[in-house]
């Protein structure tokens, strides 16, 4: 019975230390571009495939995609089955224009609320934003652990492309957005997306000044990341950084890298992904 006991007590001791440990979460942010531009590469009927694969391999618990039409989400939906995604259509708030989704594995996450902003004098309803060319987004979800109970707030946008006045107003509006949010639960955020932005820009340095850069720990911005964004091409010519991972205190960045995988003659997007390992404090 002794015996019995002290294994017992080993047993408990040891689930207790694994539980212990951090939880690493796996995030994954890709702009996948959407379907509709086979002059610059293979349409989305070819380009899904590897796009899957990548997916497949990097093994994310967490990903933010942006440029999602709506046959495109219901393909990564089927080809994720352990995952849930949550997000609307910026056109009208439903399925019409392209998604930001965060898509979450179901094993690893409950989801506690979730929802979608737009980035705009009228976050709450579908709508265009000071200069912008488009109608932009935030899609945002609250996830809690069951590994260890711990809340996650993640955020996944994509600022628009044209509109510098919209850009930064994009950025001041997540910092607003974030406070109203933490107000409500206070948990660490992950906020992810293509924010069209190049480093020392106004608004990375707007982004930069409220939040860590969790792709950048080193001293010099140039070194911190490879580029994010390729035109579907093999060449440097149009690279450039335009794509990060932002995070609130107690967000600790582990590893962080740009997939480079190529496809055929150029790559399965114009956008490489970008895949974080962290942990939430």
């Amino acid at each position: 019975m002794k015996y019995l006991a002290q294994l017992l007590l080993l047993f408990l001791l040891t689930i207790g230390f694994l539980r212990a440990q951090p939880e690493l979460h796996h995030a994954l942010s890709y702009n996948i571009r959407y379907d509709g531009h086979s002059d610059l590469a293979p349409d989305w009927s070819q380009r899904k495939g590897p796009i899957v694969a990548q997916l497949q391999s990097a093994r994310p618990s967490i990903i933010g995609f942006q440029e999602v039409l709506k046959n495109q989400l219901d393909d990564l939906s089927g080809a994720l089955p352990s995952f849930r995604a949550v997000g609307v259509g910026r056109d009208d708030g439903k399925t019409a224009g392209e998604f930001a989704p965060i898509f979450f594995d179901t094993t690893r996450y409950l989801l506690l609320q979730s929802g979608t902003f737009w980035l705009s004098p009228t976050p709450e309803i579908p709508s265009k934003g000071w200069d912008a060319a488009l109608n932009r987004i935030c899609t945002y979800a609250l996830l809690e652990s069951k590994y260890d109970g711990k809340k996650l707030w993640v955020l996944n946008t994509h600022f628009d492309h044209i509109g510098e006045a919209a850009r930064l107003h994009s950025a001041q509006l997540l910092i607003e957005k974030f406070a109203e949010f933490t107000q409500v639960v206070t948990a660490p955020m992950l906020l992810l997306g293509d924010f069209n932005a190049e480093p020392e820009s106004p608004v990375y340095l707007l982004l930069k000044a409220s939040f860590q850069d969790l792709s950048c720990s080193k001293r010099h911005r140039e070194l911190c990341s490879d580029p994010t964004y390729n035109a579907f091409t093999t060449t440097a010519t149009d690279d450039k950084i335009i794509d990060y991972f932002f995070g609130s205190p107690g967000i600790v960045s582990l590893q962080f890298k740009v997939l480079q995988t190529p496809f055929e003659r150029s790559y399965p997007s114009d956008h490489f992904p970008l895949e974080l390992t962290f942990i939430s404090l």
